[in-house]
């Protein structure tokens, strides 16, 4: 990369680290020094590989009063910087198959930073309950340092999660967790700072129960952007390294820089977690890798992590996502037993839980009523990809469907077939395909993926074509589908009834194009295309 240049880093958490390998950094501390001033208690819910985490260490490295790590940020000339002790916990390393081990590590946890504070002593280890080790070391530190303790707490859900499945661990897990949380109201006045992260809001008479003090600015306006990446911010810090791909690239024209510009919002933009701001944003390891991978447009943020559950919510409701771009939760702020996902949840739940973790995002307020929507093109192909696994057992990768798109758009016919072809290779043997409704289902659903304006079966005056595609304003593909028949009748049918009149203009281009599929070979066997430009 050039050297003037900073280092783009997506796989660490840790401000010193960024700023000691002169990486760059995206100023949130006037977010953060808000919160300081605010108050005490605060919860965050941001979806996985957000930022959570060294938003977590930021914190800590100014409660810590690192202060010459700041330079050139919000936060240096305006707090003092006054250093504290700081316990941090990242749940995500209870990761045991049992609750037993998990309830260890934490102990050990929980002794470390008894270790490191010198108060190994002060902990009565009479009874080994993780609250009660967690209670002492609070006033120990208090008491040893001199000063009020800062907790931070990421990940707070993850074990949850890990054994939402298992009834009996689920409910152990969370009662143990329920009063290790419920400490830190116990011992508030040993405490200066405390703040939790997760990608889960649960309901708060399960997890949070007694501590009623905790603010959860999830979706709170003030503090919308202080995860991820605002168009401001994208503008600011990557206008270099724009810079460096049009010049790299030969791209001199302002027009394709702009179309540029505008293709990486549509891909990447769009996260929105407050109904009071209009403030959306891009999932910084999205933009991480795009600028470290050569701005390729691909599905980045679905390779950075396991989406079993999202798989399962899909498989078992397929019928609320497919076809579907605006979703009714009713109220963003909803808060359910995570346990119920599993057992017949309402649509609203599964809703819910989807936008908590980044996969659905707030699209509008209407009436009193909530609603979401796929919050940009990387997401809504990761989840068409799902569907079209869910419902039919084909399996497209999101980056496939980038991919067909773009010969849509390019008109590149042949290359649209062999890529059709390749995805209906991967039918299960078991499906029956004896009806070509079936092929026609598959069809229609991958051109819904597409982002295409397609219409199955749309009435004309002499009947019915198969699909109609608008892959543009001036350009039309209209698909007549046939079963071990031949491409050229599917064709002929297309020209005598005269599916394509309605795309008559001056300045359109109509692609007619005629499918064979073979139940033998279960796949494309001939096609056949004209073109009408006018």
């Amino acid at each position: 990369m050039d050297e003037k240049l900073k280092e783009i880093i997506i796989d660490k958490s840790s401000l010193e680290w960024i700023v000691r390998s002169n990486g760059l950094y995206i100023d949130k501390t006037k977010y953060i020094l808000s919160l300081i001033r605010r108050g005490t208690y605060f919860f965050l819910s941001r979806p996985r590989r957000f930022g959570k985490s060294l938003l977590i260490d930021t914190l800590e490295n100014i409660f810590k009063g690192n202060r010459e790590l700041f330079k050139g940020t919000h936060i240096y000339d305006n707090y003092d910087f006054e250093e504290h002790p700081v316990i941090r916990f990242s749940m995500n390393d209870l990761r045991a198959s049992s609750n037993k081990v998990n309830i260890r590590l934490l102990l050990d946890f929980v002794m470390k930073w008894a270790s490191y504070f010198h108060v190994e002593d002060m902990i009565d280890t009479s009874t080994e309950e993780p609250f009660y080790y967690f209670s002492n070391l609070l006033r120990a530190v208090c008491k040893k340092t001199g000063k009020k303790v800062v907790v931070l707490i990421d990940e707070y859900d993850y074990p949850l999660m890990q054994s939402v499945k298992e009834k009996e661990k689920f409910e152990a897990m969370r009662d143990m967790l329920q009063a290790f949380y419920e400490t830190l109201k116990v011992e508030e006045n040993s405490l200066r700072f405390c703040f939790l992260t997760g990608v889960t809001r649960f309901q708060h008479v399960s997890i949070f129960s007694k501590l009623n003090n905790l603010i959860n600015i999830s979706t709170d306006p003030e503090y919308a952007a202080i995860c991820g990446y605002t168009d401001d911010e994208i503008d600011h810090y990557f206008a270099p390294y724009m810079e460096k791909y049009f010049s790299d690239n030969g791209i001199l024209d302002d027009e394709e820089k702009k179309a540029f510009r505008t293709r990486m919002k549509e891909f990447y933009d769009g996260y929105r977690f407050s109904e009071d701001s209009d403030v959306t944003l891009y999932n910084p390891v999205s933009i991480g890798r795009f600028f470290i991978g050569g701005c390729r447009f691909k599905n980045y943020w679905v390779e950075t992590g396991s989406q079993s559950i999202v798989n399962e919510m899909i498989e078992k409701h397929r019928d609320l996502f497919r076809d579907k771009d605006e979703f009714d939760v009713g109220d963003v702020n909803i808060q359910f037993e995570v346990s119920r996902l599993f057992k017949s949840p309402s649509e609203k739940i599964i809703y819910a839980y989807l936008m908590q973790a980044g996969y659905l995002t707030i699209k509008e307020k209407r009436e009193g009523r909530s609603y979401l929507c796929y919050p940009n093109e990387e997401v809504r192909d990761t989840m068409n990809s799902a569907v079209l696994a869910a419902s039919y057992g084909i399996d497209v990768l999101p980056d496939e469907i980038v991919v067909l798109r773009d010969y849509f758009v390019r008109e590149n016919t042949g290359a649209i077939i062999e890529k059709l072809k390749a995805i209906y290779r991967t039918f299960p043997y078991h499906m029956s395909v004896e009806k070509e409704r079936l092929y026609h289902a598959i069809l229609h659903t991958l051109l819904i993926a597409v982002r295409l304006d397609a219409r199955a079966e749309e009435p004309s005056a002499m009947g019915r074509a198969d699909e109609e595609v608008m892959v543009s304003r001036n350009i039309a593909y209209i698909i007549e589908l046939k079963l071990d028949k031949s491409a050229e009748e599917a064709l002929n049918q297309i020209k005598e009834k005269k599916y394509y009149e309605k795309y008559e203009k001056e300045g359109n281009k109509i692609h007619l194009l005629g499918i064979n599929f073979s139940s033998n070979e279960r796949n494309i066997t001939e096609w056949k295309e004209e073109v009408l430009t006018l």
